[in-house]
């Protein structure tokens, strides 16, 4: 992946990024899928939110962990986090590609919808590896290359598509300028994740979902025995992993 800036004016670009309904429900299942792995009870350091926009998911959290920061590159969505969240939370303008903590700093993670609008993923996973402590845990969630429909401007087909192409797409139905966010495949985001110990929870979200909607498309999937949902899951809209940062590097 070549260099390129970040975003100009991220939280202005997305309506999905704005809306605190999206948000929240977002947020609650990063906290139902921690409490319910049980591993939340090993987080007895400090937690960071990455990306962290307006800090919903890092209020959230905060009651549940010791401490808590949260870092955005983004100062519109920095500057929109509550009075009453700074309180508690310490919001960081900066870049996760290049935190300004120390090494083996925080004992959970939070990397949700962040790979893909970064960059160089690659800088945040060894950043997301150097500040997590050995044994941290990290809430790992983004969008599948694989799954046909962009998931931001919700176009079939535009993230396969060379860059020229992708732009001219998104120009000629109004919806934009440039194409910039870039996601992996199942096969090799686990690669490049493969210093960590990576548990795949998106049946457990799946079921959440599933009991959230009364009807519908995911209602009928959640209740798909697991056999049957497991050889899907490289090609779902999104990862949802659990990444463990082992006391001793995984070998290969």
């Amino acid at each position: 992946m070549t260099e390129r800036g970040y975003q100009d004016h991220f939280f202005t670009r997305y309506e999905i990024i704005r809306n605190a309904e999206n948000s929240q429900e977002k947020a609650q299942k990063i906290v139902q899928i921690l409490t319910g792995s049980g591993q939340m009870q090993n987080s007895d350091g400090p937690c960071l939110d990455l990306g962290c926009s307006r800090g919903i998911t890092a209020e959230m959290l905060a009651p549940m962990v010791k401490r808590i920061v949260g870092i955005d590159y983004d100062e519109t969505a920095i500057y929109l986090t509550s009075k009453d969240a700074r309180q508690v939370i310490l919001f960081v303008h900066g870049d996760a590609m290049n935190l300004p903590f120390a090494d083996n700093t925080f004992s959970l993670l939070i990397c949700a919808q962040v790979y893909e609008h970064v960059p160089n993923d690659l800088t945040l996973f060894a950043e997301m590896y150097r500040v997590l402590k050995p044994g941290g845990l990290v809430y790992f969630s983004g969008p599948n290359w694989l799954f046909p429909i962009e998931p931001h401007y919700h176009l079939p087909f535009l993230h396969w598509l060379p860059e020229k192409a992708a732009n001219g797409y998104l120009r000629l139905l109004r919806k934009g300028e440039h194409f910039y966010e870039r996601s992996r495949n199942f096969w090799n985001l686990r690669r490049v994740l493969g210093k960590f110990i990576i548990q795949d929870v998106n049946l457990q979200v799946i079921r959440l979902y599933g009991n959230q909607h009364k009807r519908g498309l995911i209602r009928l999937v959640s209740h798909l025995p697991p056999w049957l949902l497991k050889p899907i899951l490289p090609l779902l809209p999104n990862f949802n992993w659990l990444l463990t940062k082992p006391h001793s590097p995984q070998t290969h």
